[in-house]
Order: structure tokens, then C-alpha cells, then sequence
């Protein structure tokens, strides 16, 4: 009999600490690990084994939740692992999430725990290609936030296409490294890493963001519905940042699938971006501030149109409140 036509019982399969972490019903979580062609006792029965817990907790920040490690970071690792299984090419998944929602937290988590347990995992950001600090200031010169980099155009796209098209091809990955706290928070390229993983994640705060048609319906919109008070210079730059969507709307051609963590509020980034710079002025002494911290945000908020992230062509979504605690599951059905 397929696992799809077994009614497992959460309730006896899952401990009371972790259905009490849960905001969103357990139905909602069976079929979401059913999407995954997971096996929720088998599921349950690996991530809880002691050993492994041992080998993977020292991984975590402090205090992780459990439900954002029981319905995310375990059934997304455990898709992975599924991935490895079934297919021999490489693989390319898109990962989408606004800025300071947990991206870097899970992809340090996924790449630390694959190396643990000798699987060929490799998760890079969309940020890792950011044009070199020189080639990016003549980029983006007189954008109207007056930002260093952070939206569609900062990035060497000939590069990533080539780096994943590569990839594809042979199995092999060189991709560069940015490191955000350099040039006194501005950035700068700062390496480069050779891998051959077997399943590669790609995550970017508009991964799967597509090019909409008619910004002046939008624009108009956006100042009734989110009181964006968009200026000139704001609409004008939107229209060159949708053209240069549509050339990153051919890098999300090539994910096999997209996963979307998304936000339950859009302006949820305004505390999560703070919060996130205000972490990595205390670990590496740079980070944006002031006005320069008060610029990015305005970019997040109206560089690419709000609505646009409500229709990521998604595979799976994972909700996240303010409290990047998760309140909605839904997933496609994966079959291996």
C-alpha cells in the first residue's frame, strides 16, 4: 500500500512538545510531509534519534523553535536527501524569502549538517554574485535609496548563468563569495569556492520574482493599498528593474523546483533586516545603520512591487509570522 493512501495519526507518531510548537493544524502537517513523499512515522523516527540530534544541534542559534525545525529544516533536508536518491544529474532548487527571514540561518544549517553526514548538499546565495564593489557602484549609481547593491541589476548575471549552466553540465560549481561587511558595510567580492554538489539550493530575498507588464496600474495601487508614497525617481527606477527581471526570470528556468518563504506580512522585513544588520555589526563590527540601514529598507519595501511576491510560482510555501514562527504549510506533491 503507497503512503499516500495510509491515514497516519499525528497524534501518535509525533511527541506533545513538538505538536504544541505547531500554530497550524496537524492534517495541514500530514499532507504537507505526504506532498514531500515523506513518511511521517519514518520521519519522525530519524529526526528524533538521538544520535543524529547530537550531531546536528550544535548548528543551531540558540533556542530554535521546534516547529521551525520540524516543519522547514527536517522536511527540507529530508527532501534533499530524496533528491540524492532518485536522480543522478544535478539539481538546481530555488529558495525565496524576503531579507532577515531565516535564508542564511537554514542554508548555514543545511550545509553544515550535509557535510556531517557526507551528502553532496550545497546551498549558495543569489548575494554571492554581486558584482565586484568597484563594477557595482557604476551599476547602481543614482539609484534613488542611495544603496550599495540589493536589487535586481547588482548582479554579475552572465556570470550565474554560467557558473549554473556549468553546474548543469558537469556537475562541477565555482562560485564566487561577497562578503556584506566589507568597504564599511558597503561589500565587496571576496573569494571564491569550488563544489560538485549533487543538489544545490540557490536562495535570494526575490528568487522566482517574475517581470510584470504594467508597472502604472501597480504603482498606482501600491500608494492605496500600502502607503508606499512611491516618488518619480522611485516609479522610473521600478521600470529598469523590471527589465532587468527578465533576464533573472531565466536563471529561476532552470530550478527544478522553488520553495517560498514567505512572509505573512510584507513590511515583517523592516524588523528582520534591522534586526540582522544589528547582528552583524556585533560578529564582524560593520553592518548598515542610520539612514543607510533606514535607504535599504525603502529598497525592499519599493524597488520590486509587493504584489510581485504573492505570485512566485511556488512549489512549496512555508508561512512565516512576525515572530518567524510558522503559521501555514503547503506543498506540491513530489513523486520519486
Amino acid at each position: 500500500m503507497k503512503d499516500k493512501e495510509i491515514n497516519y495519526d499525528l497524534n501518535h507518531i509525533f511527541s506533545k512538545d513538538i505538536r504544541d510548537n505547531f500554530l497550524f493544524p496537524l492534517d495541514t502537517y500530514r499532507l504537507f510531509l505526504e506532498g514531500l513523499s515523506i513518511n511521517p512515522s519514518l520521519f519522525y523516527q530519524k529526526w528524533s534519534d538521538v544520535n543524529l540530534q547530537s550531531t546536528i544541534d550544535k548548528y543551531w542559534k540558540p533556542n530554535q523553535k521546534l516547529d521551525w525545525k520540524w516543519s522547514l529544516s527536517f522536511p527540507f533536508f529530508s527532501l534533499l536527501e530524496n533528491y540524492i536518491n532518485a536522480f543522478n544529474d544535478p539539481i538546481i532548487i530555488g529558495f525565496s524569502g524576503l531579507p532577515g527571514s531565516g535564508k542564511s540561518t537554514l542554508g548555514f544549517w543545511i550545509d553544515s549538517v550535509a557535510k556531517e553526514l557526507s551528502l553532496d548538499i550545497k546551498v549558495i546565495s543569489l548575494d554571492d554574485f554581486y558584482l565586484p564593489g568597484q563594477e557595482m557602484d557604476v551599476a547602481i549609481t543614482d539609484n534613488p535609496w542611495d544603496v550599495p547593491r540589493g536589487f535586481p541589476g547588482s548582479h554579475s548575471l552572465d556570470l550565474l548563468n554560467q557558473s549554473l549552466d556549468v553546474f548543469l553540465k558537469t556537475g562541477v560549481l565555482n562560485s564566487p563569495t561577497f562578503d556584506k561587511s566589507l568597504r564599511d558595510g558597503k561589500g565587496d567580492r571576496s573569494g571564491w569556492c569550488d563544489s560538485e554538489p549533487r543538489v544545490l539550493i540557490l536562495e535570494g530575498w526575490f528568487v522566482g520574482c517574475e517581470p510584470i507588464s504594467d508597472l502604472s496600474k501597480i504603482d498606482d495601487l501600491a500608494e492605496d493599498k500600502f502607503n508606499l508614497s512611491l516618488s518619480q525617481s522611485e516609479k522610473e527606477y521600478r521600470i529598469l528593474i523590471q527589465e532587468s527581471l527578465i533576464e533573472y526570470s531565466k536563471i529561476w528556468e532552470k530550478f527544478d523546483k522553488i520553495w517560498h518563504l514567505k512572509s505573512s506580512q510584507f513590511n515583517n522585513t523592516i524588523l528582520w533586516k534591522s534586526q540582522q544588520e544589528g547582528e552583524m555589526i556585533k560578529l564582524k563590527g560593520s553592518g548598515l545603520k542610520g539612514n543607510n540601514l533606514t535607504n535599504f529598507i525603502r529598497m525592499i519595501q519599493t524597488s520590486i512591487p509587493q504584489q510581485s511576491f504573492s505570485l512566485i510560482n511556488s512549489d512549496t510555501i512555508v508561512e512565516i509570522n512576525q515572530d518567524r514562527r510558522i503559521n501555514f504549510l503547503k506543498t506540491s506533491n513530489y513523486r520519486f
